[in-house]
């Protein structure tokens, strides 16, 4: 049985039907073991994952939500091998600088790819991509897409060279003014902090908002950004 999720665990899991369909439908190569409440064996999600996997693949147990203390009704439970994937040269790119909240960083991940995109850097140190939390956040969307971790900004920049675009609140064009260059990255920073000022260059892009909030949340502004990239590209 699978003990409690840790960063140096060389596995994670999804938690609940939905994350679970998309990590066997994009990453099933990964899948190790499913996990199944009593309460969920005659449901129709599980019918259909007894469909999906060998009768070997899965285990009917209450004990493993209470061992991993999940307090919430998921019913299933799906343990995967971590994996590393890298960019798209040929596409553009979200770069997440420092981002420090696991919701924040699965919803991040839903909105990349709500808009059509699948390309993720994230620049360490930075919350851990593959805990359960992130995963479940994500809508099982960590599966559809390409996340790969740096160091730095400059290893980021050394691998994939590309005009870049810092979001932030002061020395910034309005986005409205902004146009895009092919094979871009689009830079975000921690929610705490923002982007510390050696990434900023003439390209610094400001989202337009009145006075009366100090900053939009990081989810928010990485939609927005998304969707103008979108809109002027001309995306389906």
């Amino acid at each position: 049985m699978i003990k409690k999720y840790t960063k140096t665990a060389n596995y994670s899991y999804t938690i609940g039907f939905f994350p679970t369909f998309e990590l066997l439908k994009y990453q099933k190569e990964q899948f190790k073991q499913l996990y199944v409440s009593n309460n969920a064996i005659d449901s129709d999600g599980y019918l259909k994952l007894k469909n999906m996997l060998s009768f070997q693949q899965i285990v009917v147990s209450d004990k493993i939500f209470s061992k991993l203390d999940i307090k919430e009704n998921a019913h299933v439970l799906a343990v995967f091998n971590k994996y590393q994937t890298i960019l798209n040269t040929n596409a553009d790119h979200l770069v997440l600088v420092n981002p420090s909240d696991q919701g924040n960083l699965g919803n991040a991940m839903r909105t990349l790819l709500a808009f059509g995109y699948h390309d993720l850097a994230i620049i360490e140190p930075a919350t851990d991509h593959f805990n359960p939390k992130t995963v479940r956040a994500s809508m099982g969307a960590i599966f559809h897409i390409n996340i790969e971790c740096f160091t730095s900004f400059a290893d980021y920049l050394a691998k994939y060279p590309r005009p870049y675009y810092p979001f932030v609140l002061s020395e910034s064009t309005p986005l409205s003014k902004i146009e895009f260059a092919s094979h871009c990255a689009l830079v975000f920073g921690n929610e705490a902090t923002g982007l510390p000022p050696a990434i900023y260059n003439r390209n610094n892009v400001r989202i337009e908002q009145s006075d009366e909030v100090d900053s939009l949340n990081l989810t928010t502004s990485i939609a927005i950004g998304l969707y103008e990239l979108k809109k002027q590209k001309g995306l389906n």
